[in-house]
């Protein structure tokens, strides 16, 4: 169940705590560096793709 904490994501195909999410936006938009985004969240070869058409990218 999803709610103002975590978020279901597309990338682990799991709920994640909302501050992950955010921070993985934040690298995929370019704001903070794409290596601080954990390896979990980066196994899927179109990650950032899959990020930015996901429902809480700019959330």
């Amino acid at each position: 169940m999803e709610n103002d904490n975590f978020v279901k994501c597309p990338l682990v195909d799991e709920l994640i705590e909302s501050i992950d999410c955010i921070e993985n936006t934040d690298a995929v938009d370019g704001i903070i560096k794409k290596e601080n985004v954990p390896g979990r969240f980066k196994v899927k070869i179109d990650w950032e793709t899959i990020c930015k058409k996901c429902r809480w990218h700019n959330h």
